[in-house]
């Protein structure tokens, strides 16, 4: 089908695209996490509120930049558009992975969070261009954790329409997750302990 050149190439991009979804559903995981304790010990948060404040700040903005990755066609990115240009590039007419590569870009520019997830990165993260009138894009942007748990698995399965077929292969995307969320789960643990000693 490809030569091992070309299928280097493909499932080096392949694996990158999954690295940015790994690391966005840690980051998800882990403000899945200060969103419930944010709400379960309000008190003991406010109490550490600037490093509560600084840690979910980055990880948002983390979060939107991985994300975005997978939908930046500009020519020094690796994301979908990179794999669907190789993919046009590499296999011969005919291919029946060619008609899933069109099927599956119409299906990423659908995605009306990864259009958000996009703006966030583009007119406040990378080039902060929204100088006024923050209110009206944050709440036309706005994105919550379900939406964005739900845009990491959409993508996820955009990825495997092609690493399955291609070579059976499917990337662990949520596995490490939970150690994120282990890792909140102790942070707050220690910051309680605090709290009570200083009683």
């Amino acid at each position: 089908m490809v030569n091992e050149e070309q299928n280097r190439n493909l499932f080096c991009t392949a694996e990158t695209i999954a690295d940015h979804l790994v690391f966005a559903w840690n980051y998800s995981a882990t403000l899945r996490g200060l969103q419930q304790y944010a709400r379960d010990c309000p008190a003991i948060l406010d109490k550490n509120g600037h490093f509560v404040s600084t840690v979910t700040y980055a990880l948002w903005d983390s979060l939107f930049l991985k994300l975005s990755h997978c939908s930046d066609n500009r020519k020094e990115a690796t994301g979908f558009p990179k794999l669907f240009k190789q993919l046009r590039a590499y296999l011969p007419k005919g291919d029946e992975i060619l008609s899933l590569v069109q099927e599956q870009e119409r299906k990423l520019l659908g995605l009306v969070v990864q259009k958000k997830v996009e703006n966030w990165r583009n007119q406040v993260i990378a080039h902060k261009t929204i100088t006024s009138n923050f209110d009206g894009f944050y709440k036309k942007n706005i994105c919550s954790l379900d939406e964005i748990e739900e845009l990491i698995c959409e993508l996820n399965e955009i990825l495997h329409r092609f690493t399955i077929p291609i070579w059976n292969q499917r990337f662990m995307v949520k596995d490490l997750g939970q150690h994120a969320r282990r890792g909140i789960d102790h942070i707050v643990t220690a910051m309680k302990k605090g709290t009570e000693q200083l009683r």
